[in-house]
């Protein structure tokens, strides 16, 4: 089943491609910014907690009560530590505090608790109307779902540099073959999927930079700024 993020920005994703497009045409595009307010990483900033990076028995938010356990790198727990929190991934949390480890103290929306996550593991929340372009891997490419439970077995793939419009963000369903669940909904609007609607994790989508001085491998190569805190 479906989590939903929003109910009327998700709503878009059940529209025939030609009425999103009206819909994108009837309000104005948010302009390409390098330095855009919601990619800002602050207190107050509001995000989304991914999915944990340990092993884990049934699906959880990467979150937890101490900040050691929150600053192991991703790739080094062998077992879920003791402090997890047992969160929805997609959780919509704001920034408490920042510390120099690269994790971040948070509280989830309306919560009267907090709790720690590592930057990240915390996505941006991409406004409706954003211009982006796809910020492939090593393969110059990325994962491209027609829906939003699109299995990872059957995503397809989109260069690196295609130029999209976002139209609004969702929680896809735990995939134990996947790997990243906080997914933009994107309109297409280059190369051979132009005109498509289809969902491609944030991570893998960049804010156009090609002003830019970009000092990673993956931003040199799709001219942008990636989508993620620092």
């Amino acid at each position: 089943m479906v989590t939903r993020y929003n109910a009327n920005t998700l709503a878009l994703r059940k529209l025939p491609v030609a009425l999103a497009f009206a819909l994108l045409l009837t309000t104005s595009v948010v302009r390409a910014d390098a330095t855009a307010p919601w990619l800002e990483t602050r207190p107050g900033q509001t995000a989304l907690v991914g999915a944990a990076p340990w092993p884990m028995s049934t699906p959880e938010a990467a979150l937890t009560s101490t900040e050691p356990s929150a600053a192991v790198n991703p790739d080094d727990y062998t077992a879920r530590p003791a402090d997890a929190l047992h969160q929805p991934i997609g959780l919509r949390v704001v920034i408490q505090q920042i510390y120099l480890d690269g994790v971040a103290l948070v509280r989830p929306e309306g919560a009267s608790w907090s709790a720690y996550a590592r930057l990240d593991q915390l996505v941006p929340e991409v406004p409706a109307g954003t211009r982006l372009v796809v910020a492939g891997g090593f393969g110059n490419a990325t994962d491209f779902f027609a829906q939003l439970d699109t299995p990872q077995s059957g995503a397809e793939e989109i260069a690196t540099g295609t130029a999209l419009v976002a139209l609004g963000m969702g929680i896809a369903p735990y995939d134990p073959d996947g790997t990243a669940f906080v997914r933009v909904k994107v309109v297409v609007e280059s190369g051979m999927q132009r005109g498509r609607t289809g969902w491609i994790p944030v991570g893998f989508t960049g804010l156009p930079d090609p002003g830019g001085n970009p000092g990673w491998t993956a931003e040199r190569a799709c001219r942008c700024r990636l989508l993620e805190f620092r």
